[in-house]
């Protein structure tokens, strides 16, 4: 074998490694996500790629306003990233425009516009669920309109940290 051989087959034994790496890291590690739709605007706009880390998901890692990539309840074939609102054993109240956790006005500054009042009523979160929401709540199919309205723990896929592009939009995704 002659020395272009060699480098030419060096090279391309690198670029296996480094790609089987890759694929690796983002199936247990890391998660890029396409988003399609509006229901997270204006935090999410539709056509964003968000990253995401797969390895702080346990239930202990998990806080209300999180925005969370889970399997859909209703379709396990679809994959939804939307604001984590409601957390295991809370009444989640939707009502008049407002969400409420046992009682408690929760924050909606990161909500696209006044919330309708299409999806009002009273949630149960059981232990082990969670109860999501998207940010553009007008035009968001999310926990209120699931015919399983919770999220089990175990569906949850990857907890998003940044947008990635377009460029414009790059960004964290931290709620503080």
């Amino acid at each position: 074998m002659d020395s272009f051989t060699k480098k030419i087959l060096k090279a391309i034994i690198i670029y296996v490694i480094f790609a089987v790496i890759v694929v690796i890291l983002f199936q247990t590690v890391f998660m890029l996500s396409f988003v399609p739709s509006s229901s997270m605007e204006s935090t999410i706009m539709t056509g964003n790629v968000v990253f995401s880390t797969r390895y702080d998901v346990e239930e202990e890692d998990l806080e209300r306003y999180d925005i969370l990539t889970f399997i859909a309840p209703d379709d396990p074939d679809i994959t939804y990233i939307k604001r984590l609102i409601g957390l295991p054993g809370e009444k989640i109240e939707v009502k008049d425009g407002k969400v409420y956790a046992d009682g408690v006005e929760l924050e909606d500054s990161f909500i696209k516009d006044s919330q309708n009042h299409v999806g009002d009523g009273v949630y149960e979160v059981p232990e082990g669920y969670y109860f999501f929401l998207g940010d553009n709540r007008n035009n968001s199919k999310d926990s209120r309109f699931w015919d399983n309205p919770y999220v089990p723990a175990n569906d949850i896929q990857a907890k998003a940290k940044c947008i990635l592009f377009p460029f414009s939009d790059v960004g964290s995704l931290t709620y503080n």
